[in-house]
């Protein structure tokens, strides 16, 4: 089975929260953690294709990515510790889990779970209204 975000039971968990604001607006603050990895990223990448040893000194270069490379994985982490809470609350309302894989810093799972993110994020903006 893939693992992957399960929004059925996001769902589930959402409405079991129903009557808590600060539950939900905590779930919002999980989700939206997925969203800051995703930018983290895109914003590396996107610096990284502008920018060059021939554009920047080989050392600005390299302690600009190197600074960018920390902030990503910084978001990646935070993302990772969301996914282990918004699970651990999925557990507590007797719903299913968010994230059906292991939730890990090590490799290969620090992969799988930051993949199923982006789909996840993927998948809500295809999604849109």
């Amino acid at each position: 089975m893939e693992n992957k975000f399960s929004s059925e039971n996001l769902q589930s968990l959402i409405a079991a929260s129903k009557d808590d604001k600060e539950l939900l607006h905590f779930i919002e603050d999980c989700l939206k953690a997925f969203e800051d990895y995703h930018q983290a990223i895109y914003e590396m990448e996107i610096w990284a294709k502008i920018y060059n040893y021939g554009v920047l000194e080989r050392e600005e270069y390299q302690d600009k990515l190197t600074r960018m490379d920390k902030a990503r994985t910084a978001c990646h982490n935070a993302m990772l510790g969301k996914i282990n809470v918004l699970n651990r609350m999925a557990e507590k309302a007797s719903v299913g889990p968010i994230y059906s894989g292991t939730v890990s810093e090590e490799m290969p799972y620090r992969r799988e779970v930051a993949d199923a993110a982006l789909d996840f994020v993927e998948r809500v903006v295809a999604g849109r209204r």
